[in-house]
């Protein structure tokens, strides 16, 4: 993933197991050399990260996906996060507004709404999964009139 770290684009890809645990308001970091307590706070579009005695500023990186996905009836994850709710099934008609599913991620709940009357193509997704920056979380094409 890409992301930017103190005004630098860097590739997030540990070189080592790496485990990430939630500690109340802090995330446990455990590695090969031991485990050190992080604490991140948004603020606005960025992250500040206060891991190792260093304040990191973390925003994401260039997307290669455009933002207007939903506008095609594609929706993917803006963030990693779960899956709270799912309120259609693949194959069911939908019509323009409709709440599909909603995905939890940061403490705010992000419900993806039909942006036209379609049908549900793809939903590769379930109640309690938890998501992927990026990945495909449900896809509505248009219904076609004769």
């Amino acid at each position: 993933m890409k992301v930017i770290v103190d005004g630098v684009e860097v590739e997030l890809n540990p070189t080592e197991n790496v485990e990430l645990v939630r500690w109340g308001d802090r995330w446990l970091v455990r590695t090969s050399i031991g485990t050190r307590s992080a604490v991140s706070l948004r603020v606005g579009d960025k992250v500040l990260v206060s891991y190792g005695g260093r304040v990191y500023e973390v925003e994401r990186g260039i997307r290669h996906r455009p933002a207007a996905t939903a506008a095609t009836g594609e929706f993917h994850a803006p963030m990693p996060g779960q899956i709270v709710d799912v309120l259609v099934e693949e194959g069911d008609k939908v019509e323009a507004g409709r709440r599909l599913l909603v995905l939890e991620a940061m403490k705010t709940q992000q419900p993806m709404n039909a942006p036209f009357a379609g049908i549900v193509e793809a939903l590769p997704v379930a109640k309690g999964q938890q998501v992927v920056l990026d990945q495909l979380l449900v896809r509505v094409v248009p219904i076609e009139t004769e």
